[in-house]
């Protein structure tokens, strides 16, 4: 028996079933999750029950708790990997984007999966998982967007370059100019 989140059970179930059932047929154990009453709070974890021979259901416990962990496990998922990025939460917003612009973009452009810890992830850590070489260049893009947010500050938060005279300093105040100044 395993306590999960029932937010992570999508993971663990996959696209019409597929990675509950590739655990199932490769490691010979026979998995059931709890249902998850309607209106329950999410922070309460829900059992995953795991049947078959010792060695093969601590075989599933490690492959679930990396798909929980990691977002994908060797067996389940061959040929992926994943990039951990230790991003603070307050920049968390530039990679997600306006509506969710800027990560459909990062995963449409390089076909990769961008997982944004919440409160319940196993995982405090913003996860890129896909195969290597797209991992590494969306994760590129990522270091680009959060060195952009922390150095081009726009807005309230942009350094006071306004006040600065763009033609120089002034000279100093002649006779003839004084008919045309303007007194406060």
């Amino acid at each position: 028996i395993m306590n999960v989140y029932p937010s992570a059970f999508p993971d663990l179930i996959g696209k019409q079933g597929a990675v509950v059932r590739k655990i199932k047929e490769e490691l010979n154990v026979e998995i059931n999750f709890q249902d998850v009453p309607k209106g329950s709070p999410p922070s309460k974890k829900a059992k995953v029950t795991l049947a078959g021979s010792a060695a093969d259901v601590e075989k599933a416990k490690t492959v679930i708790n990396n798909i929980l962990m990691y977002c994908h496990d060797e067996l389940t998922h061959p040929g992926q990997v994943h990039e951990e990025l230790d991003i603070e939460p307050w920049a968390y917003r530039y990679i997600i984007g306006r509506a969710g612009s800027e990560m459909k973009h990062i995963q449409a452009n390089w076909k990769v999966r961008v997982n944004i810890p919440r409160e319940n992830s196993a995982n405090d850590k913003v996860l890129i998982v896909g195969e290597a070489e797209p991992v590494s260049k969306a994760k590129a893009y990522v270091d680009k967007l959060i060195w952009n947010a922390e150095n081009n500050a726009k807005g309230r938060d942009k350094a006071d370059t306004a006040t600065a005279d763009p033609w120089g300093d002034e000279e100093p105040v002649e006779e003839w100019m004084k008919g045309y100044m303007y007194k406060r």
